[in-house]
C-alpha cells in the first residue's frame, strides 16, 4: 500500500473487549453442537461468522429458517456484535432470497428464548401467523 501511495485508515471496533470463545460452557446446546460438533443439521447458508439453518420440524411458516452465531452467547445482550452480526447476515440471506420476512430474537424464559438465535420467518398476504406480541381484538388488529 504505501508503494502505491494509498492511505488507509482501519478501525477495530472490539479492539479493547475479550474475545469470545469458540467452544461455549454448556455442551448440552444444540446449536453448538450442530456448529462445533457437526451434528445433523439442513444447512441453507454458511458465512464465516454465522449459519442458517431449518429448523427441525419445519417452523412455523413455510420457508422458516434459524441464523445461528458460530460463536456460543447466552442471549442477544451478552455480547452485541455477535448479536449485530447474526442479524446481518439474516438481513443479507432475506434480501437474498426476497420477499417479506419478520426477523426475531428473544431473551429469557419468560420471552420464550431457550438458545440464542435468530429466526427469520417469511411472510405472506393471509399467512394468519400470530406473532407473540399480537393480541387478538374484536377486529383482530394487531397492536402498533
Amino acid at each position: 500500500m504505501r508503494e502505491t501511495g494509498a492511505r488507509v485508515q482501519i478501525t477495530h471496533h472490539h479492539i479493547n473487549r475479550p474475545p469470545v470463545p469458540h467452544k461455549h460452557p454448556r455442551p448440552d446446546c444444540p446449536f453448538c453442537s450442530i456448529i462445533d460438533d457437526g451434528a445433523p443439521a439442513t444447512i441453507v447458508h454458511e458465512w464465516h461468522d454465522a449459519l442458517a439453518i431449518k429448523p427441525r420440524g419445519g417452523g412455523c411458516t413455510d420457508g422458516h429458517l434459524l441464523v445461528l452465531p458460530r460463536v456460543h452467547v447466552a442471549d442477544f445482550t451478552t455480547d452485541p456484535v455477535v448479536s449485530a452480526t447474526v442479524q446481518l447476515r439474516a438481513a443479507e440471506l432475506a434480501q437474498e432470497l426476497g420477499g417479506q420476512w419478520n426477523y426475531l430474537t428473544s431473551r429469557g424464559p419468560d420471552a420464550t428464548q431457550t438458545v440464542f438465535h435468530g429466526h427469520l420467518v417469511p411472510r405472506t398476504a393471509g399467512d394468519t401467523l400470530a406473532l407473540p406480541w399480537t393480541r387478538p381484538t374484536r377486529e383482530q388488529e394487531p397492536i402498533r
